[in-house]
């Protein structure tokens, strides 16, 4: 008799293992995560233009990974080179976001656009990049990062 016993057991701790892995259903839940991921997502654009060490260090976690078309770096060198690199962001934006919510895990997919100096040499960029977040702590934190520097698109 303990064999249907135990297959209901094994049954419900696989169905529990497989809702946390759905996306969130409820709607409510769903769009304030929206929300604050996308405003996440803008604070990290802003500050660029503002080389906000203390910002990014509130949005990356500490195990952050993050690969471009250069290789990977982590959590430290990045805000390294985004506070102190030669490239002087002036105005910076997002467009075209969107959010995968699973729980307490969310990707978040876009295009970052930049614009400003290098040296005295003006630049424009557009990345398309692929945010991993998840929740800690009570707040969502980067967990990984990756992009590609799109080539501009020819002006006609």
């Amino acid at each position: 008799m303990r064999h249907p016993v135990h297959m209901a057991a094994l049954v419900l701790i696989v169905l529990s293992f497989r809702a946390g892995a759905q996306p969130t259903s409820q709607p409510n839940d769903r769009a304030a995560a929206e929300r604050a991921l996308f405003a996440a997502e803008d604070r990290w654009a802003r500050a660029l233009i503002r080389r906000d060490g203390a910002e990014f260090d509130r949005l990356i976690a500490p195990d952050w990974i993050y690969s471009d078309e250069r290789g990977t770096m982590g959590k430290r060198q990045a805000i390294t080179e985004f506070t102190t690199g030669a490239d002087t962001v002036t105005d910076a934006g997002n467009e075209g976001m969107r959010a995968h919510v699973y729980g307490t895990t969310a990707v978040v997919t876009g295009i970052l656009w930049t614009k400003g100096h290098s040296k005295g040499v003006p630049f424009q960029h557009r990345y398309r990049y692929t945010d991993t977040w998840l929740r800690l702590g009570g707040r969502w934190q980067c967990i990984a990062s990756q992009d590609y520097d799109m080539p501009l698109r020819a002006r006609g």
